[in-house]
């Protein structure tokens, strides 16, 4: 396991994917009122506002349970969307925009499509997976990467907290990853994959898919965690 400890490596990361709009990814918040969507960089306590980058995002939200699947309602607020309808305990909020508009890759000429997509748990419950590309707790310490329903071998995972802290884990051949949460509070989890495979969505071909998911853990026990950094301006 390596330590990234500041936003300036977290960043630097993020930043060797090739995603459209800087590293962006969306990552789900819990609270009483139900779910909010954000889109930014959660290391950084950027979240993107509206008017402005956050109206590229047409996010869809569901809730999923070991009874099924149920529709959230999803309506855009001034620097979030927010997902509302019944939300047990133990449910598991899954969110991803599948509409984001395709992009032009400049070194290549290709056409490539950005899938981000998140994923709320309140606790290390295994799950099933859900998403295209999906994090999914095994229990305890350990974790899953899952690519269209197939493990993902030597994915790297950023881990990272509200105040930036962070570390760099890799799955092995299973899919499989293990990290310590040593501070109470949020975390998220984010991975990226490019698939190369060529296809289309919709009417439109693209010649790759850049995958970027996040899975956001609630840690009821630890350390008092550290304080965030100010909020970073809005793009």
């Amino acid at each position: 396991m390596k330590p990234i400890f500041g936003i300036a490596a977290l960043a630097a990361l993020t930043l060797s994917f090739a995603v459209p709009a800087s590293a962006h990814h969306i990552w789900v918040e819990v609270d009483g009122q139900g779910g909010k969507i954000y889109f930014g960089e959660f290391g950084e306590n950027l979240r993107e506002a509206s008017p402005g980058t956050l109206d590229k995002l047409q996010p869809q939200a569901k809730i999923v349970s070991s009874t099924g699947e149920r529709p959230l309602t999803v309506q855009k607020s001034a620097n979030a969307y927010a997902a509302t309808g019944k939300i047990d305990a133990t449910d598991s909020i899954v969110v991803e925009d599948i509409r984001w508009p395709s992009f032009e890759r400049k070194r290549d000429n290709k056409t490539g499509i950005y899938m981000p997509a998140a994923r709320f748990v309140p606790d290390r419950t295994p799950r099933p997976a859900v998403l295209t590309l999906d994090i999914v707790p095994m229990g305890d310490d350990k974790f899953r990467v899952i690519f269209k329903g197939k493990p993902l071998a030597k994915a790297k995972v950023a881990v990272v907290t509200p105040s930036g802290w962070g570390r760099e884990e890799h799955t092995g051949a299973d899919g499989d990853f293990e990290v310590k949460l040593p501070w109470r509070g949020a975390y998220v989890f984010e991975v990226h994959h490019d698939d190369n495979n060529p296809g289309k969505r919709g009417d439109q071909a693209y010649d790759f898919a850049n995958y970027v998911t996040t899975l956001t853990l609630m840690q009821p026990q630890g350390i008092e965690p550290l304080p965030a950094p100010p909020p970073a301006k809005p793009h």
